[in-house]
């Protein structure tokens, strides 16, 4: 059997890796950030050594794009700094890894979908953060290591742009959102089915790409959940990006081919209307929630 170290198990994709874990005859431990801080190289070995797995999966992650900008020594230290820990713990003692990554790689350029070797290029400090934390990953494990990137992620957990978008739907208020921003929502709990298909079935190491199947623009995707929450899609009014005036810079186009993915033999991808649509009442029900707290 699988013994699986989650690390990042409280966020918007951990907490879905963790209920997946939970729901399944997995042994896994799942220490919280309190427990266990990843920068710290020792305090992970020790982990390592006592619970002995043999497969890390690593949702930690500095994920404040604008924040990486002014904070970049704080995203590395978790963006590279923690990911060079588990790649040397997992070195030492023969542990496979999967590690998240970001279709922030890339400078939004293309018209044609990334596929996983497409040549990166980082607009922001974040996007640098974590292609520093990918290089450093392959460099020490190149034999048992997994990058798993994704786009624009969420999920009933944590701030995401879903919950926000579905939070001003059942308010009835009006919303500002970019138009010219092309990718594809990606369901956290698809993509943690995705991770442990990964740990089951052991396809050849190195990247992968995965994100719900299809395309849209944020102004869509917003327009779709106000439509589903029953609320005025004409509530929300297409702007330009460079009108946010935020301090990094977004890729324009973010969109990840999946080829590699459809044809490892892993479980299969949802197309994200589809996705959003399933998992929408658990997002409202977590909002009203929230709101009664």
């Amino acid at each position: 059997m699988n013994r699986i170290l989650l690390l990042g198990g409280s966020g918007i994709l951990g907490s879905e890796v963790l209920a997946q874990l939970k729901a399944g005859s997995f042994d896994y431990l799942a220490p919280k950030s309190t427990d266990l801080d990843i920068r710290d190289k020792v305090s992970l070995n020790n982990f390592a050594l006592l619970f002995k797995p043999n497969w890390i999966v690593n949702c930690a992650a500095w994920t404040n794009v604008d924040g990486a900008e002014v904070l970049f020594e704080a995203a590395l230290e978790l963006n590279e700094g923690a990911v060079r820990n588990i790649a040397e713990v997992a070195e030492d003692m023969m542990i496979k890894v999967i590690h998240i990554s970001t279709d922030y790689v890339f400078n939004g350029e293309s018209s044609v979908p990334y596929d996983e070797n497409a040549i990166v290029a980082p607009l922001n400090k974040y996007g640098e953060s974590k292609l520093r934390g990918e290089k450093v990953l392959l460099d020490i494990l190149p034999i048992d290591a997994y990058i798993v990137r994704t786009s624009w992620l969420y999920g009933i957990k944590g701030k995401n742009f879903v919950k926000t978008m579905a939070t001003n739907a059942i308010g009835n208020k009006t919303a500002r959102v970019v138009d010219d921003q092309f990718g594809t929502p990606t369901n956290a709990r698809d993509l943690a089915k995705a991770i442990i298909s990964i740990t089951e079935y052991s396809p050849i190491e190195g990247i992968y790409n995965f994100s719900n199947i299809g395309s849209c623009s944020w102004f869509d995707l917003a327009q779709n959940i106000y439509k589903q929450l029953d609320s005025d899609p004409n509530l929300i009014e297409a702007i330009n990006s460079t009108s946010l005036n935020l301090k990094a810079k977004r890729p324009k186009y973010s969109l990840l081919s999946k080829d590699k993915w459809l044809k490892s033999g892993l479980i299969d991808i949802p197309e994200w209307e589809w996705s959003l649509k399933s998992v929408l009442p658990e997002i409202l029900s977590e909002i009203q929630t929230s709101e009664k707290i």
